[in-house]
Order: C-alpha cells, then structure tokens, then sequence
C-alpha cells in the first residue's frame, strides 16, 4: 500500500480511550477475529479465545484505546505505566526491574480486513507517545516467539527482545521486546 493511501486512511480512523458505553462484546470479538491467524498456526494467544470478562479485566488494568474508522471501533491498544506493567506482570524481571520506567502496550490488534492499512501504526504510535509523556525509560511487549511476522514487524521499528518468558495461558514463548522510549 503506498504511504499516500496510508496517511489519508490515518486521517480517517479517530483514536480515543475506550469509554464506558462501548461493547466489551464487540472489542472481544475483535480480539477474537484479530488473533485467529495464531490460532490458524498453532499459536494459543489468549486474545484469541479470552471471555468478555477477562477483556473487562484487562482493560481495567491500564489505558484501552480504541481506533474507530466510520464510527466503528476497528482496532485496540492497551497501554500500561510502568506502575500498571509492575502489578500486571508480576515476576517477569525485565517489567518489574529495580530501575524501574517500563511502561508496556499488550491486546494490540486490528480487525483483519483492515490490516496493513496503517491503523495498527497509529495505535502503536499512540502507546509510543503516551510511553513518552509519562517519561518512561522503555516501552515493552510480550509476543508469541513462535509469530515471526509480528517479532519482525517490532524489529523495524525499534524493538529488541530483551527477556523469554512462557505464561501458563499460552503454548509457547514469548519474546519480552523493549525499546527506549524516543528512539
């Protein structure tokens, strides 16, 4: 897709903090749709089959932004401070070090039939910013290590796997990325 088509779609879609009166249903549901290609290949994400309330949970942990294109929320972000990520993951060093400034993003998806289309860059850059107003050292995520497309993906723009890690809700492990907020 070229960067025109990119940057007047990204004019488009409104990125804004989940509110109240949206459908926990509907951002599960597209959880579910998001993360059916790791299903597809073996891959248990639990974004990929988590109840509504595990989503309502987990969105009450941090920050949800959602990306809405035409009024429809069509993709989602959670970012964390690095308080949040402390309390969020506990006993994972590189969350929880000593130093301290890891602010996290995780339930990052976007509704597949409007993948590669920028809207994934735009939430990404939203976790990216807020990470840098809050003077964050790092901003971090964990991701499937066995989904080389997403491990490549965060490589291009700056991430480097800094840690393993294997949740029991999972059948693989994960990459711990980070990247030094500015960079």
């Amino acid at each position: 897709m070229s960067p025109l088509l990119h940057e007047r779609l990204a004019n488009k879609i409104r990125i804004r903090l989940l509110e109240p009166e949206d459908s926990l249903a509907h951002l599960t549901g597209l959880l579910h749709r998001a993360y059916k290609q790791h299903m597809e290949r073996g891959i248990q994400a639990l974004a990929a089959f988590q109840p509504e309330e595990v989503t309502r949970r987990r969105v009450s942990d941090g920050e949800c932004y959602v990306a809405l294109y035409m009024g429809r929320v069509v993709g989602t972000i959670m970012f964390k401070s690095p308080e949040q990520t402390a309390r969020a993951w506990p006993g994972v060093p590189w969350f929880d070090r000593p130093e301290g400034g890891v602010a996290s993003f995780s339930q990052f998806a976007v509704e597949p039939e409007y993948q590669g289309k920028g809207i994934g860059m735009e939430l990404l850059r939203r976790a990216e910013d807020r990470a840098a107003a809050i003077n964050a050292a790092e901003l971090a995520l964990s991701t499937p290590g066995p989904a080389e497309w997403l491990v490549a993906m965060y490589a291009r723009h700056g991430y480097r796997e800094v840690a393993r890690w294997h949740w029991r809700e999972t059948n693989y492990d994960s990459l711990i990325m980070s990247k030094p907020v500015g960079a």
